[in-house]
């Protein structure tokens, strides 16, 4: 069979489902019974602007998975990737560690600039026309220059021993490669708080010791000792409200935004804090951390079985197993397999995030806070209302607003169960 059919057999059925997300989401959900019901908390108005908000973002959706489609197509399909290889190997003397670095530096700068007009669209027209961007042109642009140096340091880190490793053990190199994704993950999580997030954020110690002392409480009551509780200057790029958990060991941390302090209520700025201390007590980065083990190992496996057939290689461009352009296929193949496994991936999620709204509930006992920070935080963001069911099945990573909503509801008369994760 011709190698352009075997392409379009391959992704024709991922541009169908890339064109059928794209409707459903200029659609939205057109349940009666669920608007209705959306209605007890929010207004006609809430809807309509976060219709609008989704909708100008989606007019974009086909532009930017063409540009996905056609990158890879050209470095995989159509030979760029061998060739930009081959161009890289003569300077550097044929040595496959010196022109990694290159073959890495170029693939991420050239996919930086093809997404950069979308990216300024989205940023400089929709979030600041629809007031959630503050951003300045300069800001924006030094935050991409710093993710380009950050990104390809990192890209280049995991990819320098896994390649070594293919080449010294061609029939066992998943295992050892997973060890070295994970350590180098798990360094960068314990690091992330002192290098890498000052570089984008100013972080400044929280000063309202009154607000302090009550996240400490709850802290305590969820079983983590925190050292200190930040604020970071959220606000000099968007007006999103947000809290979250970070660091590793010694490193751990949370951080408020300042956006969220200054236009939330301490009892609502606590209940959001809670929820990112549910997700510690209930063991959560442990257990993504596991699953994140089994994902790698499976994907690795999955790669290497792929590699061992020649057929296969040739499809895809790859001269050999270790052929630099396995740093193309590897993100393609990963980006299609995520579609695949969205569904699953999404209701663990979800099933984390319910375990960490009870939890923020049950540290707090505020449930009026609760609901108010949700709604203010569904109007903050202009998040879509009547996001459609079968797209929150794939892609939903937290529960919906109404459901959030309806199970504080119930804690508040006694239920403390979870709700359903269908609904």
């Amino acid at each position: 069979m011709p190698k352009i059919l075997l392409v379009i057999l391959l992704l024709a059925p991922f541009m169908a489902w890339d064109a059928a997300v794209y409707v459903m989401r200029m659609a939205g959900d057109t349940s009666t019974e669920r608007r209705s019901e959306i209605l007890r908390h929010f207004n006609e108005s809430d809807i309509a602007v976060g219709r609008e908000h989704v909708i100008r973002h989606n007019r974009l959706f086909p532009f930017s998975r063409l540009l996905f489609y056609a990158f890879y197509a050209a470095l995989l399909f159509g030979g760029l990737g061998a060739r930009l290889e081959s161009w890289l190997l003569a300077p550097t003397g044929g040595h496959w560690y010196l022109a990694l670095p290159l073959f890495v530096l170029v693939l991420l700068a050239v996919q930086m600039l093809i997404y950069m007009p979308l990216s300024a669209y989205r940023e400089f027209v929709i979030e600041r026309e629809m007031g959630l961007s503050t951003i300045t042109l300069g800001t924006w642009l030094a935050d991409r220059a710093k993710s380009l140096v950050l990104n390809w340091i990192i890209v280049t880190v995991v990819a320098l021993p896994v390649l070594a490793l293919i080449k010294g053990l061609p029939n066992f190199w998943p295992l050892p490669a997973t060890a070295v994704i994970l350590a180098v993950s798990a360094f960068g999580i314990w690091i992330s708080p002192w290098v890498i997030d000052p570089l984008f954020n100013k972080f400044t110690l929280l000063e309202d010791e009154e607000l302090e002392g009550r996240i400490r409480q709850v802290s305590a009551e969820a079983g983590l000792k925190l050292k200190q509780v930040y604020m970071m200057d959220a606000s000099r790029r968007s007006r999103y409200l947000n809290a979250y958990f970070t660091g590793l060991g010694n490193s751990r941390r949370v951080v408020l935004f300042d956006n969220l302090v200054a236009e939330c209520r301490d009892d609502e700025v606590l209940s959001v804090v809670a929820h990112e201390l549910g997700h510690w007590r209930e063991h959560h980065i442990m257990k993504g951390f596991l699953l994140e083990v089994v994902g790698v190992f499976a994907s690795l496996w999955l790669l290497w079985a792929l590699l061992n057939v020649e057929a296969t290689r040739g499809f895809f461009g790859l001269s050999a197993q270790s052929s630099l352009v396995l740093f193309v296929l590897l993100p393609f193949l990963l980006s299609l397999a995520g579609t695949l496994t969205s569904p699953a991936v999404s209701a663990i999620s979800r099933r984390f995030e319910r375990a960490a709204d009870r939890a923020a509930l049950e540290l707090t006992g505020d449930v009026p806070a609760f609901i108010e920070v949700e709604k203010k935080l569904v109007r903050k963001a202009k998040a879509d209302l009547l996001h459609p069911k079968l797209l929150y099945r794939f892609y939903g990573s937290h529960p919906l607003a109404e459901e959030r909503i309806r199970m504080a509801e119930n804690f508040a008369v006694g239920d403390k169960s979870l709700p359903h994760p269908e609904n």
